[in-house]
This record gives structure tokens, C-alpha cells and sequence, in this order.
């Protein structure tokens, strides 16, 4: 266990290093002739690949994982780790959870991996942290690990609960509740999806569910559908969902819809790339899986026996001085597309945290947790950065409503049908509305009608001079 001297040291390289979500370039004093060229100059700025991650992230047995299976594997040492411990967080379950402002947070993450086709080695990666859990969790392995995403309706079948439904007895003539479905006991599901690209393909066509339901269960809540012969419910879901793309493919199917609906920050974006060459292939020896099977069985056998009042994780006094400075820093958003796919960034660094506690058979999250969660987190900023640009571009919302209203004034539901084929919540297009009038983009007049009047937005003209 670490000393407080070491721990107070820790936080001071975390400040060297940024780890509190600071900026991660290095400002070069050059002589600007006035403030246009500067933004000029700053626009041509080209985003740097995001850094490995820092050691702090290779904390306790995370590290120990992806430092004896690295040598043996082609697959980025980024990626083996984020697919750790996003596995164990899955095979650990809803055991273990902390809350703010009553909501409850679990240990359930989803993550895009994002890498070339040819040096990604984004399978490469997930193939012994699976194998990894085949042998300390064989009925995880088997019956929780599934892909092919299609649909919200699919997603939840998947951790069904039991479905019965009304029956009348041929011989007694009485109706009776039948169980035609066992559903599912196990709640654990990790999905990994080897072309996520269909995944988004999928969610782009009309009425399809597959969003909500990714947000939902990214939230812990039950997941059902509002069709009325719908009979799938599942009540208290675990899912984390692991998705591999190529930058290409993000690009050209991660819609502004998805990005503004809160689905995109409910993902770590992790750029991988693998430089390494093992031509002979060498398969990773037993002995080193039976120890880290016994070290990973270790930490799961203390969490099964933790008490009921111990399950629920809050920090120590000095974690709660760290979190509070870093807070500032998560809650500090961007504008645009890279504030709203960092726009969770405290619930993210969060689960993390406590993830790492577990990890240190921890019954409390320790200023050393913080620290390592928010080097994952500094890494997946980095990753927004560098593929959507360090700027803060226009609300693509904003963007496509003015648009619209270029062509003819409209009424808000007038908005969400014609623009964004009723695709957007109306809650993004309302905010969108108000922060257009707030900027005088835009302009709201009122129509006489027979009940309430009818509110018209229409883009405020310009006077000539």
C-alpha cells in the first residue's frame, strides 16, 4: 500500500503531467502580426496521435494482464488494456456500484476502438483477454458474450426476463398466466462487435430502436419496447459493448443525430495501431495464464464475499480533494461535436475509479484510483481530438435548422419532421431553438389560431444598409 508521501507525489506528476484533463500541447511562443492570423494559424494546427497511455493507467493487476500477455501478441498494448478492464467490469456484474444524485453506476462501459484495417489489430487485441475469462468465468464466456446488433428489441432479448401471457385451459375453460419463456438469469452481456460499422448502418434506418436501447442500458435502466405485442422486458441489464471501426467508417456513418442524442458519449474512443511484427505467432504459455486466472479469481472471490453496505464504493476524505479538483476540469465542455461526445466525462472517470479500487481489493476509492481512471479518460480525450479535431465546430443541430429555415419559416414540429425526420429528441431541437434565438440567428413570431397560437421560427434577415 502506498505511503501518503507517495500518494501526494502522484498527484503532483498527475498535475505535471495533465493528467486533469488539461490540454496535452505544447504552446510555442511565436510572434503573431494580430488576432486573425493567430486564428488562422490555430486552425491549421494539426491534432497529434493521441499518447500511449500513462503508466498510472497500468495500475495493479490491469497492468500485470496486459504486461505478460504483450510480448506474445501483435495487438496494441492500449487496446489490451481498455478490453480488460471493460471485460471485468462485465464479468464483475451489478455487484459493486456507487451513486450521484441517486443515480446508480455500475461497472458496464462501452468503448469504440478505432484503428486502420491492416495495423489495427483490433481483434487481435480481445482474443486473450477473452480467452483470459474463458478460464476464470467458462458460463460468462459461453452464454454472455454474443455480437450482431440489429435492433433494441434484439439487444434486450439477450437478457430477457421471464414472459408469460394469458392462456384459457382447453379443459377447465379457466384462463391461466402460462410461462412460455424462462427468459434469462444471468444479466451479464458483453457484446463485441467486429464491423461496428454495420451497427451504425443499422441505427441510420427509420424506427429502428438499437440507439435508445444502447443508451438505456449504458444507463443501467430496464429495457423494453413500447410496441404493444411486445412482450420483452429486461429489468436491471449489465451490457458493455466493445465496437471496432475504422476511422474511415466513423466518419461516414456516425450521423450528427448520434452524436447529439447522447450516444457517442457513452462510449470511450480509444485510436489504436500496432507497430509490432511477430511472424512466428508464439501462442501465450499456460503458465502465464493460470497465474493471472489466479490473480483475477482472486480479486472476483472478494467481491463475492463483500457485504451488503460494503457493495455501494464512495471515496476517502483525500479522494474526495482530488476529485474535486479534477471535477472542474471533466465539467469544463467543449463546444460543439468534441464537448458533446465528452459531454459525460465525470460519470466515465467515475466508474473508472471505483473500477480500479476494485481491482485493489479496495472497499473505498483512493486519490490513486482517481488518478489512474482519469489517465484512461486524458487518453480517450485525446482520441475525440485527434479524429474529430481540436476545435469547437458549430452545433451540426444548429447548423441543419438554419438551414432548413432558410428555405421557409417553420414551427418546431414542423422542424423535427421535415429536418430531422422526427430522428432527434425533441428536447436537442427545443435547446438548439433556444440558443439560436439567445445568438439572434433566429426569430419566434406567433400565428393566431382557434386554441394555443402557433409559434414560427424563421432566420432573422439581415438589413441592407
Amino acid at each position: 500500500m502506498e505511503s501518503k508521501e507517495e500518494i501526494a507525489e502522484a498527484i503532483r506528476k498527475a498535475h505535471a503531467e495533465n493528467i486533469f484533463i488539461g490540454s496535452h500541447e505544447t504552446k510555442i511562443n511565436m510572434p503573431i502580426q494580430n488576432k486573425q492570423d493567430e486564428q488562422e494559424e490555430l486552425q491549421k494546427e494539426a491534432v497529434p496521435w493521441p499518447d500511449d497511455f500513462k503508466e498510472e493507467a497500468f495500475r495493479g493487476l490491469a497492468g500485470e494482464v496486459v504486461r505478460a500477455i504483450e510480448p506474445y501478441t501483435e495487438a496494441d498494448k492500449n487496446a489490451l488494456l481498455i478490453n480488460f478492464l471493460i471485460a471485468f467490469g462485465n464479468v464483475v456484474g451489478r455487484q459493486v456500484y456507487t451513486i450521484v444524485n441517486k443515480t446508480k453506476h455500475c461497472l458496464n462501459f462501452d468503448a469504440l476502438l478505432i484503428g486502420d484495417t491492416s495495423t489495427g489489430r483490433k481483434g487481435t487485441s480481445w482474443d486473450p483477454i477473452f480467452e483470459l475469462f474463458n478460464r476464470v468465468d467458462p458460463q460468462w464466456a459461453k452464454n454472455c458474450n454474443k455480437s450482431g446488433l440489429v435492433s433494441g428489441e434484439g439487444l434486450a432479448y439477450h437478457v430477457r426476463d421471464p414472459i408469460y401471457k394469458k392462456e384459457t385451459n382447453r379443459k377447465t375453460h379457466e384462463v391461466e398466466t402460462v410461462l412460455v419463456d424462462e427468459g434469462v438469469e444471468d444479466k451479464r452481456l458483453m457484446v463485441v462487435e467486429g464491423e461496428f460499422a454495420s451497427v451504425l448502418r443499422v441505427m441510420q434506418r427509420e424506427g429502428n430502436t438499437l440507439s435508445p436501447a444502447i443508451r438505456q442500458a449504458w444507463d443501467g435502466k430496464n429495457l423494453q419496447g413500447l410496441q404493444k405485442n411486445n412482450a420483452i422486458k429486461a429489468t436491471e441489464p449489465h451490457i458493455s459493448i466493445i465496437g471496432h471501426i475504422t476511422p474511415e467508417e466513423l466518419d461516414r456513418y456516425l450521423a450528427d443525430v448520434d452524436l447529439f442524442n447522447g450516444f457517442a458519449n457513452r462510449f470511450l474512443f480509444v485510436c489504436i495501431q500496432s507497430n509490432k511484427l511477430l511472424p512466428e505467432g508464439p501462442e501465450i504459455p499456460d503458465a502465464i495464464y493460470n497465474d493471472l486466472v489466479l490473480k483475477v479469481n482472486d480479486v472476483l472471490d472478494w467481491v463475492r464475499h463483500l457485504k451488503q453496505e460494503e457493495r455501494k464504493f464512495k471515496r476517502n476524505n483525500e479522494a474526495e480533494a482530488i476529485w474535486a479538483e479534477a471535477y472542474k476540469d471533466l465539467r469544463h465542455a467543449k463546444k460543439g461535436i468534441i464537448g458533446k461526445v465528452l459531454g459525460r466525462a465525470e460519470a466515465q472517470t467515475l466508474r473508472l475509479s471505483m473500477l480500479y479500487a476494485i481491482l485493489d481489493k479496495s472497499k473505498e476509492i483512493r486519490p490513486e484510483h482517481i488518478i489512474s481512471a482519469l489517465a484512461i479518460w486524458e487518453r480517450c480525450k485525446q482520441s475525440v481530438e485527434y479524429f474529430f479535431g481540436d476545435d469547437e465546430e458549430e452545433d451540426p443541430i444548429k447548423i441543419k435548422i438554419l438551414e432548413g429555415l432558410k428555405k421557409r419559416p417553420m414551427s418546431q414540429t414542423e422542424i423535427n419532421s421535415e429536418i430531422f425526420q422526427r430522428h432527434v429528441n425533441a428536447e436537442i431541437i427545443s435547446k438548439a431553438l433556444g440558443e439560436l434565438s439567445k445568438e439572434h440567428k433566429i426569430v419566434c413570431t406567433k400565428q393566431a389560431t382557434r386554441g394555443r397560437a402557433k409559434k414560427i421560427w424563421s432566420v432573422v434577415t439581415k438589413k441592407a444598409n
